[in-house]
């Protein structure tokens, strides 16, 4: 129940009349006219159009939110929150998501803070709003009303939410700032807007205190529809007239066209080939004709040569053969940093690397489009941007933005691929539909994905401490040097030779920095362009990945004040410890520390060694700071020195990221992300020769499998006074540095590289 403490605040909130409106109270947010923008067809207006919210006659309320659900569970929690400011069930809101004709706001569905926001505070809003009308329509002031799930109470009386706006219009002026998603070549990822529009004033919200469902484990909306096959995926769009498309790709990164193969009519008598530029695809009304067509179509269709990549087996050495030149991204000072490390009573210093890895999602990717001869395009996609897609799209076709709708279904998650808006099938939907006149359904294969889809560069880092005489970090300085990893870019329309937004060459850095007791820090970011930039298909196209930018510096940094706690012979918890005053990261780690049945020494363990038979074990320990939340792990590991073979048994996760939203939902959060950081950690890798990927399968691009899964147990803290951190990120970006310190525990040998697979990891014992 909530008791209103203060009548609604008319500065903020103004009622412009009661109309009938087919008993629904619709809220629509206006913007300041300073910053008013008129709307595009096509799109819901948060200027002037019922936007938000719906609240019916059976007391059951519709929200629309622009982002998707990725596999966080985001479509429970923000039912949660926004249950909480109008003071109903979570069960009676049913939640619009992506589509861009049918929802408000646009933004990037990783960014969960701006987004739940926005809802809560239109919430807050309507709330207040409701309480107007209750207090008309029940004749009592509004302080004497009470509320409980839906219900206002007062003098004696009840209404539900779906009985006071039966028959009424509420029209109410909501501040919001921002624009919708649009190309920009000004800005580092190429897209501008990526949060759409943020709803903005201070409306009186429910103080964390008061909370009642949120902090509870409400259900996730659509398992039970999974589980039940009642789901309709991506994949599954079905269209009057539609064709079934598979591409056919250049031969190498750089090929381009010589001629197209032969299609053999008698074999496939509805098949056509069609062609922009290097997009190549056979099209057919039946899938497998589609298939076997473009297999055979393929084999006699010839490419260019080329040859210009240095091989995977070689990329540490091309990356450290670049001209660099200025750092992207600085924070601190070099010079001063160079002062403190003559001063150190000692110094260590180490390199640490990564190879390319790629999202790699198990379900492959799919779009459906239907361009109309008139111009308008439909796509149906599981995009987790979707306004970000309807820009990308808009501006590949060179049409305004309101000709382009996007209508997102659910499929495989792709964390950080599509967060601009780029890399899927979209583009080469769009292009053949448009060429073909008809819809066109494209579903990239395995194969197609892992060869050509955007990747997460690698990179080399290198860095440096001095330490005090008692072992304690002082300074330190670290530096890292990575292709771009924001090029959102369509493949289909880089390969049809059709306008794409552009990115620049970046390195942000994305540390959150903790220890306060290390007085002089320099971090810098170097970036370059994309390997082999300069072909046509724009070579290994650099692309985030969760937790972009933090996991591989975290590595870096993680690993040293590992290094530094075995040079001083302390205990890497205990030393963590020396190096910070933060509380709320103090509370994680030793929570987690107890889990984990931490007992203090130092590494490595005794007994430790790198050869001989048998089976070593080590314990290693990782700390991070992420979006207000912080989190520990603790990775306990086998390592068989004859096989080279590392094997997780034990993980134990800790996280404190404000008031917890939804314990179970965070609870699969913080394991699937575990996992994903274990498989990249341990397994996975982007190979490549001079001329193309050559990781195109399980057997080349290996995964964590499932009798290869540890143990994981998870610590969770949740706070009232902290507000709400993010928890759909960071865990994977916990497993790296934590596994090679118990590598180290177990060996007395530190890695300074990922994936520990067997032929690395036997190269490094020998070493």
């Amino acid at each position: 129940m909530r008791t209103p403490t203060e009548a609604p605040f008319p500065s903020t909130l103004t009622r412009r009349g009661f109309v009938r409106a087919g008993g629904a109270l619709f809220v629509s947010l206006a913007l300041p006219a300073q910053q008013a923008q008129a709307p595009a067809a096509n799109s819901v207006d948060p200027t002037q159009l019922p936007s938000w919210l719906e609240i019916r006659a059976d007391n059951t309320i519709t929200a629309r939110t622009g982002r998707t659900e990725t596999g966080t569970g985001m479509s429970a929690f923000y039912a949660q929150t926004l249950a909480e400011e109008l003071n109903v069930r979570p069960e009676s809101i049913t939640l619009i998501l992506g589509d861009t004709d049918r929802t408000p706001d646009g933004g990037y569905s990783a960014g969960f803070l701006t987004g739940a926001l926005n809802l809560r505070k239109v919430g807050a809003y309507t709330y207040q709003a409701l309480l107007s009308l209750a207090s008309a329509q029940l004749a009592v002031p509004v302080t004497e009303l009470t509320v409980a799930d839906g219900i206002v109470s007062g003098g004696g009386r009840q209404l539900s939410y779906g009985q006071l706006v039966q028959g009424q219009h509420l029209d109410l002026k909501i501040p919001i700032s921002g624009t919708p998603a649009r190309v920009d070549a000004t800005s580092g990822n190429g897209l501008a807007g990526l949060d759409g529009y943020v709803v903005t004033g201070d409306p009186p919200m429910k103080p964390i205190g008061q909370y009642r469902v949120v902090g509870q484990s409400y259900p996730m909306p659509g398992i039970p529809a999974k589980v039940t096959g009642r789901t309709q995926w991506s994949c599954d769009v079905k269209l009057p007239g539609m064709l079934h498309a598979r591409m056919i790709r250049p031969a190498t990164l750089g090929s381009t066209l010589i001629s197209l193969g032969t299609l053999d009519k008698q074999r496939f008598p509805t098949a056509q080939v069609v062609r922009k530029n290097n997009l190549v695809a056979v099209v057919s009304p039946d899938e497998w004709e589609a298939i076997s067509a473009a297999r055979a179509v393929a084999n006699t269709t010839r490419w260019t040569a080329w040859a210009g990549l240095p091989g995977s087996d070689n990329l540490t050495a091309a990356l450290r053969a670049v001209n660099w030149g200025a750092p992207c991204d600085t924070h601190g000072n070099v010079a001063t940093v160079a002062t403190a490390l003559a001063g150190a009573a000692r110094t260590i210093s180490a390199s640490y690397e990564q190879p390319y890895v790629r999202h790699a999602p198990m379900g492959p990717y799919v779009a459906v489009a239907d361009v109309k001869p008139d111009g308008a395009v439909t796509v149906w996609t599981h995009s987790s941007h979707s306004q970000g897609l309807r820009a990308q799209l808009a501006h590949a076709l060179s049409v305004p933005v309101d000709q382009v709708v996007v209508r997102w279904l659910d499929q495989a998650g792709q964390y950080g691929r599509t967060t601009f808006g780029g890399d899927g099938a979209e583009a080469d939907a769009v292009i053949l539909s448009q060429l073909t006149g008809k819809p066109v359904r494209v579903q990239w294969a395995l194969q197609e994905d892992l060869a050509w889809s955007t990747v997460s560069p690698g990179w080399v880092a290198d860095i440096q401490a001095g330490l005090d005489a008692n072992g304690r970090i002082v300074v330190l300085q670290n530096d890292s040097y990575m292709p771009k990893q924001m090029d959102a870019r369509l493949l289909g329309a880089i390969l049809a030779g059709l306008p794409c937004s552009t990115s620049k060459p970046s390195n942000f850095l994305a540390l959150e920095w903790v220890y306060d007791r290390i007085p002089t820090v320099c971090q810098r970011g170097f970036g370059m362009t994309n390997l082999a930039a300069e072909t046509p298909a724009g070579g290994l196209r650099g692309n985030i990945m969760r937790t972009p930018g933090q996991r591989q510096q975290n590595f870096v940094l993680e690993g040293l004040i590992n290094e530094a706690a075995a040079s001083a012979g302390a205990d890497p918890i205990q030393y963590r410890l020396d190096h910070t005053t933060d509380q709320r990261l103090i509370d994680v780690l030793k929570a987690t520390a107890k889990e984990a049945n931490w007992e203090p020494r130092h590494s490595p363990k005794p007994g430790a060694r790198k050869s001989g038979q048998g089976t070593l074990t080590g314990r290693g320990v990782n700390i991070m700071k992420r979006s207000n939340a912080y989190w520990a792990g603790i990775a306990e590991i086998t390592v068989t020195p004859e096989t080279g073979v590392v094997q997780v048994t034990k993980f134990t996760l800790g996280l404190e990221c404000g008031k917890i939203i939804n314990p179970r939902q965070l609870d699969r959060c913080m394991k699937s992300g575990l996992v994903m950081g274990l498989s990249e950690t341990l397994k996975e890798e982007v190979t490549f020769d001079k001329e193309r990927v050559t990781s195109t399968d399980w057997s080349t691009y290996k995964i964590l499998t499932m009798a290869e899964m540890p143990e994981i147990r998870t610590v969770q803290i949740s706070r009232d006074d902290q507000g709400f951190g993010t928890g759909g990120e960071a865990a994977n970006g916990i497993c790296a540095p934590a596994i090679a310190a118990a590598f180290f525990d177990a060996t007395g040998v530190h890695p300074r590289r990922i994936p520990l697979t067997p032929a690395y990891v036997t190269k490094l014992l020998k070493g």
